[in-house]
């Protein structure tokens, strides 16, 4: 590499009067920058059109021109500061060489990588999948053991399952008020001990699938040792003791936070008396409507799908809260664009769910993602 010698760096120099510098730094930010401004502007405006020429390649057009939104930002800067270092010692502005070509690549290369993965890490987020009940497609009796063996071999991110407390004031998995859907007893889980809940037979009068009433510690146990995660959902009852929730965080608080289980509740009392004891698991209150007041150390919300609406789906992202979303029956489908950027689904359908969610991705709106990575900048308050 040879370098300048003292001649040629003099004849480099270039004079000029004060107001010619002063012009040409104020003009250059102004150029490069505006330059930059106005292309991501029209880039936006034009994304659809753009999509029209490129039909089928909205994704990686979407990774580029986010690439080229902040690695452009950078360019436009080292431009102007170029420019202004060339003014300060009186150098000709010579562009085309070698030297400031290769710091500018140095310089933006980087950041478009950077900001593409970033892109394309956002572009791949999709909700995760809890099985309701325990169970996928009817496979099973729900929240028995037999569902839980079975619907975790379809590798779901977390498994639901309902509990309740017993006359013993021990925990049983089960989710109806009574057994008669079920075991064809009118008796409530209140009304019997752990023992005689856990030697009846339940069985799905649709399918006809049976299975036994398992304990909260025999779910448990099997559930560590397939490595599955749990969302407990803690139903409330008239009949439950008044020392309900201590005694279950006793008995399992540390458990829970050890296998990074989470849990949810439809009732605010029981969420709020769980959160003073500051568990370090995820907690969710199943709700169709927002408390108009934030209940402190709540993880998020669990909003049926049916009542996610725009509104709701705003008000939580506003709040920083996460949002998990369940599905009632087979009709209820996830068509929105908002349902891939929610925490998660509970749904009785793992596959079909799935199936919806990839094609939700494969047409999602990439326009929507370049506008919020706009909107980010909170300089473009026309968009």
């Amino acid at each position: 590499m040879r370098f300048s010698t003292r001649k040629e760096r003099r004849a480099n120099r270039l004079e000029r009067s004060w107001w010619k510098k002063l012009f040409i730094g104020l003009f250059s930010p102004i150029f490069t920058i505006g330059i930059w401004y106005g292309t991501s502007l029209a880039t936006y405006y034009y994304f659809p059109s753009l999509n029209v020429y490129f039909i089928g390649d909205s994704r990686p057009l979407y990774l580029i021109l986010s690439g080229l939104l902040y690695s452009g930002f950078i360019l436009a800067l080292f431009i102007s500061l170029w420019i202004w270092w060339k003014l300060l010692f009186n150098e000709k502005i010579r562009w085309w060489r070698w030297q400031p070509i290769l710091l500018s690549l140095l310089l933006t290369c980087p950041v478009f990588y950077y900001t593409y993965q970033k892109a394309e890490r956002v572009a791949n987020i999709e909700p995760k999948f809890i099985a309701h009940r325990s169970i996928s497609n009817h496979n099973a009796v729900e929240n028995t053991l037999e569902a839980l063996h079975l619907t975790s071999q379809e590798k779901p991110d977390y498994i639901e399952i309902d509990i309740y407390e017993t006359a013993d004031l021990d925990f049983v998995v089960f989710h109806d008020e009574n057994l008669s859907h079920l075991a064809g007893n009118y008796k409530r889980p209140h009304e019997l001990s752990l023992a005689e809940l856990t030697t009846i037979t339940v069985t799905d009068p649709e399918y006809g699938h049976t299975g036994k009433i398992p304990s909260l510690d025999q779910f448990l146990d099997e559930a560590d040792k397939l490595n599955q995660k749990l969302l407990l959902d803690i139903k409330v009852s008239p009949l439950d003791s008044p020392e309900m929730v201590t005694q279950f965080l006793k008995k399992y608080q540390s458990r829970l936070e050890k296998m990074k289980h989470q849990v949810q509740s439809s009732d605010l009392t029981t969420m709020q008396k769980i959160l003073q004891h500051s568990p370090k698991f995820d907690t969710f209150l199943i709700t169709s409507t927002i408390m108009e007041h934030d209940v402190p150390g709540l993880t998020g919300y669990n909003v049926p799908i049916i009542h996610l609406t725009d509104d709701v789906y705003h008000q939580l992202k506003e709040k920083d809260l996460a949002i998990y979303t369940w599905i009632s029956n087979e009709n209820e489908m996830v068509n929105a664009p908002k349902h891939l950027e929610i925490d998660a689904i509970i749904t009785s359908y793992l596959k079909k769910t799935t199936d919806e969610v990839q094609a939700l991705k494969k047409h999602r709106d990439y326009h929507a993602l370049y506008f919020k990575q706009l909107d980010g900048l909170k300089i473009f308050p026309m968009i």
